[in-house]
């Protein structure tokens, strides 16, 4: 569209009904080659939903040819809403968002990583129009604080499914298996200098671990804030080193046990003597590996206080044994010994490694039960109804 006559000719087109009555949802995803994003794409075709994907890069978000293909996905397809994970595909400034708002398109965000490094500095993007998700329950009184009505907690749920172990051609015999990244790339590699330097200056100055982030972090950040966007980078690869480090800690902890790692080789440069296997393929290998009769290990990065990775409810959704640390998503969700084994130090994750070793039927007797819990409760499908039942309250 162009000339005078083009804004009032969007909104015309762009005033629809959103939310009608009796409806599926007809849902516009920003998508990007994250797993959860295949995990909400699969989910709400499940629920008979009407789904349409908005290729998205994950920079030069907001503008130009993205722009213009957005407008044009809103008007040839009408959705209730758009869904984005990790605000994707919005600028800084909140152009989009303040584009969005005008023609009230509703915006459902959901943050499957802390939200403060991503959105610090991106305050213009809380509009009227957008109800934000959030998998960390500490980061709701900040993201209210800058101005996002009503954020709601949200945890992730199972993306893998029963059928998916057949895909794999792998056989796993591991015992005691961890999946994990080294994070190394994550923290060493990837960051420009700046950042990297950034990073260290944190590191050196402040506790980059989940107490940290759950009350200090938007303090910090503000004092911080004439360093720009170098210090959230900053403090995402603080925290990716602080996380790597527990990994670290993790399986030297559990080395008399000697539990194989499915990861990059890195890992030999953290833990030289680690029993390393190579990284799995998420789609074909991991459910096999997943439905394996071992003790699946998991430790949770420092970015989460709270909250639980995806681990928790992949592991037990392919019928696998878990043994994690504790965190209080996943005591509100599971009985601590009767659906899911945890630990509190390293030395009782090495403790209870033995113990579920050494108990084969206990350990099933836990997996069987976490599963049918996970079927009933946690699987992605489940999420995408809550989320759909606070728009319709806020936005039809």
């Amino acid at each position: 569209m162009s000339g005078a006559g083009a804004p009032s000719a969007l909104a015309s087109a762009l005033g629809y009904r959103k939310f009608a009555p009796g409806h599926p949802p007809r849902v516009l995803l920003m998508e990007a080659d994250y797993h959860v994003v295949g995990a909400l794409r699969s989910a709400a075709r499940e629920l008979g939903w009407e789904l349409r994907g908005l290729p998205t890069a994950t920079t030069g978000r907001g503008e130009g040819d993205f722009l213009r293909e957005l407008l044009t996905a809103l008007v040839d397809f009408r959705p209730d809403f758009l869904l984005s994970v990790n605000h994707l595909g919005f600028d800084e400034q909140g152009v989009l968002a303040e584009l969005l708002e005008r023609f009230e398109i509703p915006l459902a965000s959901w943050f499957v990583d802390h939200p403060l490094p991503i959105l610090f500095g991106a305050e213009a993007n809380a509009r009227s129009n957008c109800q934000l998700f959030c998998f960390e329950r500490t980061a709701l009184p900040w993201l209210a604080a800058i101005g996002f009505e009503d954020p709601r907690h949200l945890p992730t749920g199972a993306r893998l499914g029963a059928e998916s172990a057949a895909r794999s051609t792998r056989r796993f015999d591991a015992p005691l298996a961890l999946v994990a990244s080294s994070w190394w790339h994550k923290a060493r590699v990837e960051p420009a200098p700046a950042v990297r330097r950034e990073a260290q200056w944190w590191l050196a100055t402040h506790p980059m671990d989940r107490a940290f982030a759950a009350d200090g972090l938007a303090q910090a950040l503000a004092r911080r804030g004439a360093q720009g966007r170098l210090a959230p980078l900053g403090v995402q690869v603080a925290l990716a080193e602080t996380s790597m480090n527990t990994r670290a800690d993790f399986v030297r902890a559990l080395a008399p046990c000697v539990p194989t790692v499915y990861g990059d080789e890195h890992w030999r440069r953290l833990v030289p003597e680690v029993h390393l296997e190579p990284s799995v393929d998420p789609e074909y290998e991991l459910p096999a590996l997943f439905a394996a009769d071992a003790v699946h290990l998991n430790v949770t990065a420092e970015q989460m206080p709270t909250a639980v990775n995806q681990r928790v409810w992949d592991v037990p959704a392919m019928g696998g044994f878990l043994l994690t640390d504790e965190r209080d998503d996943l005591l509100e969700r599971f009985e601590d010994g009767r659906d899911v084994a945890t630990f509190g130090d390293l030395d009782e994750a090495l403790e209870k490694a033995r113990r579920y070793l050494a108990h084969p039927e206990e350990r099933r007797r836990i997996a069987a039960r976490a599963r049918q819990k996970v079927e009933a409760e946690h699987r992605t499908l489940h999420r995408l109804r809550e989320m759909e039942a606070v728009l319709r309250a806020r936005f039809s």
